[in-house]
This record gives structure tokens, sequence and C-alpha cells, in this order.
């Protein structure tokens, strides 16, 4: 899979960089590309299980280590298959809803060192899909 500069692809995988990304913010920026909210929940989910199945992603939520202090956030892969994760996904990610945020942080997408190695060799993607974000 070649990765384009500017695309949704990059994006995902530039924002995933810094630390893990929330499905939200994926979708978020998603919309850079698409208004419609069920087509960019279709291209939004069509993106990541095609960066999932070539490697460059791992799709989990984050977890505590110790439940009862809430204390050692880290993030945790979701078992089984791919087509397993992003049926669960599409369930989780329901932007469709109104009045509902519940799923801003129910996935977070994980970058993998072969999504690493992609990242470094493209260029930043361009600010127009930053601003206001400030």
């Amino acid at each position: 899979m070649k990765i384009e500069p500017d695309t949704l692809e990059h994006l995902v995988l530039y924002l995933a960089e810094d630390d893990w990304l929330p499905i939200g913010n994926a979708s978020a920026h998603a919309a850079d590309f698409e208004s419609d909210i069920p087509k960019r929940k279709a291209r939004l989910l069509a993106v990541i299980s095609a960066l999932a199945a070539e490697g460059y992603i791992r799709i989990g939520d984050l977890e505590y280590r110790n439940p009862a202090t809430k204390t050692g956030l880290h993030w945790v892969g979701w078992p089984g298959t791919l087509a397993g994760k992003m049926e669960r996904l599409e369930k989780v990610y329901t932007p469709e809803v109104k009045d509902d945020k519940d799923w801003y942080y129910g996935c977070w997408l994980d970058l993998t060192d072969a999504g690493e190695q992609v990242v470094q060799a493209l260029p930043a993607p361009d600010a127009r899909f930053f601003e206001g974000l400030i």
C-alpha cells in the first residue's frame, strides 16, 4: 500500500505518531475529506481497515494497569481477527448518533514500527489540516 501525502491515510498515521489516536480525533480530521457523516464513517473505517491490514496501525483501547486506583493508563489491543476488530469498531464508532460523544474515546489507534517508517518517509501533512486547532 502506497501512502500519498495529504490523504486521510497519511493524516491518520501522522496523528497516531505522537501518541495513541482516539477514534474521535481521527473522525474530526476525516471531516476534511468527507462532510456527510455516514460517508465519513464508511471512509474512515475503510482507511483504518486498510492501514491495520498493512500492519501500520493497531486497533484497541486504553486501560488502567490498576483499575482500583485508576493508575497506569496504557494501550491494549483488541483481541481477534481484523474483521472482528472492524466489526467491533463499527459498533463503537457512532458519530451519526446525535448528542452522544461516548464513542469519541471508544477506540484508540496505535502506530506500529512499520507505520512509523511510513510517517518518517513522508512530509508533514499540509498546515490546512490543523488550522483553528491551536
